[in-house]
């Protein structure tokens, strides 16, 4: 009887934990006048607004805390974000998102296609509650580039 007292008690525990750690501090908000979308994220640095036009892509997300960059070249780069590098059967990529639009292919692909004066600002998502959002394909860290309008 005690046993399955103290179980329960487990149990309930790790609900309560589990419930609040799902939280999070993350505040969107739409100025319909202006259409301008203002996120405000836990860690502010984790993002990069309006990007230096003299340095890479890549360069930019060398400056980010948890982000590793190997290579040189466009050609031999590989991002990781929290470390990666840790799974054998799936990519070790983060999922690039452009513009609210997924990018089907490697960093290599993006930094050619994307000029970085069109860049607006970077924003990685590190953690499991922010990168929830995007499944399983998520789970190695989410890379957000929002490009400016062009005129």
């Amino acid at each position: 009887m005690f046993v399955m007292k103290s179980q329960k008690h487990l149990y309930t525990f790790f609900i309560i934990t589990f419930l609040l750690s799902c939280g999070t501090s993350k505040e969107t908000s739409k100025n319909e006048g202006n259409d301008i979308t203002v996120t405000v994220t836990r860690d502010k640095s984790n993002s990069v607004n309006n990007p230096d036009l003299t340095i890479s892509l890549a360069d930019h997300l060398r400056k980010i805390p948890g982000v590793m960059v190997k290579g040189s070249t466009n050609n031999d780069i590989i991002i990781y974000v929290r470390s990666g590098g840790n799974t054998l059967t799936q990519s070790n990529n983060p999922l690039f998102i452009v513009n609210g639009q997924q990018f089907n292919g490697e960093f290599r692909e993006l930094a050619n296609t994307i000029d970085v004066n069109l860049i607006k600002k970077i924003t990685v998502l590190k953690d499991a509650s922010d990168t929830s959002f995007y499944g399983i394909r998520g789970a190695n860290g989410v890379i957000l580039i929002d490009l400016k309008d062009k005129i």
